[in-house]
């Protein structure tokens, strides 16, 4: 039904506290929602995935509480979005650990811990919400472990294909550049064309 009276000022002060109470809603609820979004992992997840198919080798520490080479695949797990990196089996319980890589919802960040022994409290080796920050993080604690006896450059899979894909970039490079050259030289020599066109109109004019 249509009302043509005016707005009384009490209504429009009622209205107005509504529309404040209503932004102030809508914020909260933002922030809730911002507060509990899902961390990006997928990067994380790919790194480990990949070099788990390679010829990897790292020290760690064996059942007889030796220090002993392992491959890279056999002393990572993961699973829904957790990874564990087994750094210690030994047979004692104290002596066992790993690093756990997992995505903390309430803070929003990437969390890596150091596990060590029975009912091991978890101790924060580093945190951050970027992956890349991460992945750095974790490729400095690999490389520190690697067992370059056993770990050879030519023979990880993932090697020949970067070496492979680097090619293909700078030749995708220089043919886009060849291109471009090809591309001006062709713009030039239309603009020559056109002046000489102009020219001969001017003389037989």
């Amino acid at each position: 039904m249509h009302n043509s009276k005016p707005i009384s000022p009490s209504a429009r002060y009622f209205i107005k506290r509504l529309e404040k109470r209503s932004q102030e809603i809508q914020r909260a609820l933002s922030l809730e929602k911002l507060a509990h979004q899902e961390i990006p992992f997928d990067e994380i997840d790919l790194f480990f995935k990949q070099m788990m198919s390679q010829n990897i080798f790292i020290y760690t520490v064996g059942q007889n509480g030796k220090r002993e080479s392992t491959i890279l695949a056999k002393a990572v797990f993961s699973m829904s979005q957790v990874i564990r990196i087994f750094y210690s089996t030994s047979f004692d319980d104290e002596n066992t650990g790993f690093i756990r890589i997992q995505a903390d919802k309430n803070k929003q960040v990437i969390v890596v811990e150091r596990l060590h022994g029975i009912r091991p409290r978890p101790e924060i080796l580093y945190s951050s919400r970027d992956q890349c920050h991460v992945i750095r993080f974790l490729i400095r604690w690999l490389l520190r472990r690697i067992d370059w006896d056993k770990t050879k450059l030519a023979n990880l899979e993932l090697y020949r294909r970067y070496h492979q894909e680097l090619q293909e970039e700078a030749e995708a490079k220089m043919n886009a550049a060849l291109l471009q050259q090809e591309q001006e030289r062709v713009q030039r020599d239309y603009e020559e064309h056109m002046k000489n066109q102009a020219r001969r109109k001017k003389i037989r004019s």
